[in-house]
């Protein structure tokens, strides 16, 4: 009869240390624009349409979903316990619907890049909106943040407000304010932020002039 080993104790120091190496290894990969993607596989240029669509119907559910429970911790939840219940909703359907709002803005910009119109002269160009999208949103926020299961909540800088409710999700460099309902990428963010087009935030965020 084969003797059971004991529980080895994990060794984080050495698993810490694996994981670095993979998220090395992921950024070593070589990444694709949106153009190139299409040129590789064309026959994605027909679903595009239909996947936005059911997206966004995946979206507007989702949004129901959110109302109906903010309305039951609302009238059923003890008045002490409300914040918890919401946060519990901001970090977990929170994170569904920005992760649905990173795809559609995706499969949009896939629709533009198939459509085979190019940007205007002087404008942008698709590698440059790919540059502009991999800036995390972190790094360019004014204000204190904290960790809030795997997305980050701080004070929104696009409105005013005492209680934190902007929150970003860094799995997919996204945002959303439950405070003034904003939310989308990193460029919207700056659009939004700075009063500025969508050619001005992709600029800023690369640094062109």
């Amino acid at each position: 009869m084969t003797k059971l080993q004991p529980n080895k104790e994990v060794d984080w120091e050495s698993w810490n240390y694996v994981l670095d190496l993979e998220k090395e290894w992921r950024k070593s990969l070589p990444r694709f624009t949106d153009k190139e993607l299409l040129e590789i596989f064309p026959e994605a240029k027909e679903i595009i349409p239909d996947k936005i669509s059911e997206l966004e119907e995946k979206r507007k559910g989702l949004v129901e979903v959110i109302k109906k429970k903010l309305q039951i911790i609302k009238e059923k939840s003890a008045p002490e316990n409300q914040w918890y219940w919401r946060e519990v909703i901001k970090v977990w359907e929170g994170q569904k619907l920005m992760e649905i709002d990173a795809h559609i803005n995706r499969f949009k910009h896939f629709a533009f890049v198939a459509s085979g119109r190019s940007p205007k002269k002087g404008v942008v160009t698709d590698e440059m909106i790919q540059q502009a999208l991999s800036v995390p949103i972190e790094n360019i926020i004014n204000t204190q943040l904290r960790k809030s299961g795997r997305a980050l909540v701080g004070l929104c800088q696009l409105h005013k407000e005492k209680t934190p409710s902007f929150f970003i999700y860094p799995d997919n460099n996204s945002f959303y304010c439950y405070g003034c309902n904003q939310g989308g990428d990193v460029i919207n963010f700056v659009r939004l932020l700075y009063n500025f087009g969508f050619p001005e935030a992709v600029k800023y965020l690369i640094g062109v002039k």
